[in-house]
């Protein structure tokens, strides 16, 4: 072999390992660059971790007892009053304090039934009943008897009691406080007469 034949080959032999090289670089960068990056680990402490977990605790915790908690009950609606089942209202006297009366009725009530003086209460037909006292005794005095009784439409005072009926309270009354206490402000009847009356109606 010639020296011209020789360096003929050799020329390509370098040739063919040049583009080789070039071929197996560029592979290695097309390689590196279909490579996905690395992920990112977020950085969490223990400290920010267990705050975490009791949050989700005690909200699990307040799920539980607003589910356990018994339904409120509903409220009562205010039932209505029966028509008539209301008591009546008392119905006042139809008399005025200095005013001279004279007014039949049953007797409905007896206070004091002494010697020395009589109170009882009076049902009169327009339905008030009213107190009456009597300084001097009435006799016989039983309940639902009809009586006639006149006198004067006094104001009961405790103060002036005596003065206004003739008769002091605590004489008269077993319990003249509770008396004066229910009677005060109301009218009652000073009277300078009882008597049965007639079977007719009362007035």
């Amino acid at each position: 072999m010639t020296r011209d034949h020789r360096r003929l080959r050799s020329e390509r032999g370098r040739g063919r390992v040049l583009p080789l090289a070039l071929v197996l670089a560029a592979s290695a960068g097309l390689a590196g660059c279909g490579d996905d990056p690395p992920a990112v680990t977020p950085e969490v402490s223990a400290e920010e971790l267990q705050d975490l977990r009791d949050d989700v605790s005690a909200l699990e915790q307040r799920v539980e007892a607003l589910e356990s908690a018994p339904a409120p009950e509903p409220t009562a609606e205010p039932s209505a009053t029966p028509t008539g089942t209301q008591p009546p209202a008392e119905v006042p006297p139809p008399f005025t304090d200095g005013e001279d009366v004279s007014v039949r009725g049953e007797v409905v009530g007896l206070i004091a039934t002494t010697d020395i003086g009589t109170a009882f209460r009076l049902s009169t037909a327009s339905g008030a009943t009213v107190a009456v006292v009597s300084a001097t005794p009435v006799q016989p005095l039983r309940l639902r008897d009809v009586v006639q009784v006149t006198g004067q439409a006094t104001t009961v005072q405790p103060e002036t009691f005596e003065r206004d009926f003739g008769i002091a309270a605590d004489v008269l009354l077993d319990d003249p406080a509770a008396f004066l206490d229910e009677q005060a402000g109301q009218v009652a009847i000073a009277a300078d007469q009882v008597e049965p009356a007639d079977d007719g109606p009362t007035g």
